[in-house]
């Protein structure tokens, strides 16, 4: 398969800092789409493959056509990540070490830890699908470090956040040098190869450190945002080209990929589709995007995600059984439900936990 890379923009200014608090409505609407994409993907697609099948008949049965598009639905978790690269980068510029550690501590922890306690009453009060993790699991689940311990995770969809910490952890360390074009670029350059020269070793405890698989969709948001801030350079270009060739050779982030002989032509396009969209928020084709209401789904949209696995199986399930509603209607009712209860989670616990954490000491 063949990709036409978007044309490089004509040079341009470089852009003035991005201003700390400025939201982007684009990746409002691009990670709420991402997070309704895998929603999508483990409601239906997903739903049938486990001891427990919440729709009953096999979803292939019950949704038809939408089951085969909703298979492919696992590409937002690498978009998630492009936008992750992204973000960080821009959100981490001008900051200290220590005010970068704390953005992030606040941005990751505060939503966790409401919504494992959501998770953990679900799963308590109806245990027909998903059952609570033992209580010793708790801890280490509330600082994420239930992959590296070996404890089961409060809900499966934990080890992408999993990578996420340490891609924050790798990047504090461009941080604490310095953020700037050259250093970026050096870091995203060293991680690229210390990718590859992983997969030529074959050693687990450096495939866990640089996440190759996964390495090159951070990379790539990365790239995109020096992009959006500098203007179109070669650097950041063959870069983002470079991830997006490694992009189309793993798919070892989804092991639906192989286990269910899904093809790889519609994954491939959507991938490449990810990279395209963000290629045009990064020439700033997309800055007419600017829908207030898009930052609500924006903030929304980590509660959202981190609710809607087990939280949403056990109300399919328990829906099912209690109601005459059809499986489409429920479908859709499950996920606005799941993204009310997200708004509400981040308006009155996680806005409200991270402001008094942000608050200065005096």
């Amino acid at each position: 398969m063949t990709m036409t890379m978007p044309a490089i923009a004509a040079s341009r200014p470089a852009e003035p800092p991005h201003r700390r608090g400025t939201r982007l409505p684009a990746l409002d609407l691009f990670r709420f789409t991402a997070a309704l994409g895998v929603a999508v993907f483990h409601l239906v697609a997903v739903a049938g493959t486990g001891g427990v099948r919440i729709w009953g008949d096999p979803p292939e049965a019950v949704f038809g056509s939408l089951y085969t598009v909703a298979s492919y639905g696992w590409v937002g978790v690498p978009f998630f990540f492009m936008i992750s690269g992204f973000v960080i980068c821009m959100t981490a510029w001008g900051r200290t070490p220590g005010q970068y550690l704390r953005s992030r501590f606040v941005r990751l922890f505060p939503a966790l830890w409401v919504c494992i306690a959501i998770t953990t009453m679900v799963a308590a009060a109806y245990p027909r699908v998903f059952g609570p993790v033992p209580f010793r699991a708790l801890p280490a689940n509330l600082f994420l470090l239930a992959d590296p311990l070996g404890v089961p995770r409060v809900d499966d969809v934990y080890w992408t956040l999993w990578l996420e910490l340490k891609f924050y952890l790798l990047f504090l360390a461009v941080v604490w040098i310095g953020l700037t074009y050259r250093n970026v670029v050096a870091f995203c350059l060293c991680w690229s190869a210390a990718s590859i020269v992983a997969a030529e070793l074959q050693r687990p405890w450096l495939d866990a450190l640089v996440m190759r698989g996964n390495s090159h969709y951070f990379v790539a948001g990365i790239a995109f945002y020096l992009l959006y801030r500098h203007g179109s350079r070669l650097e950041p270009w063959l870069l983002v080209a470079f991830s997006w060739a490694l992009s189309i050779h793993y798919y070892e982030g989804n092991p639906w990929q192989a286990s269910h002989g899904a093809s790889y032509t519609p994954s491939s396009v959507l991938v490449t589709l990810c990279f395209v969209i963000l290629a045009l928020l990064a020439t700033h084709r997309l800055d007419w995007i600017r829908w207030r209401p898009l930052a609500v789904l924006g903030t929304a949209t980590y509660p959202f995600y981190l609710l809607h696995y087990v939280a949403g199986f056990a109300a399919v399930h328990f829906l099912r059984h209690h109601t005459p509603i059809g499986p489409i209607t429920l479908l859709a009712l499950i996920l606005t439900v799941l993204i009310t209860v997200a708004v509400l989670v981040n308006r009155y616990a996680e806005q409200p936990i991270a402001a008094r954490l942000q608050a200065p000491r005096g």
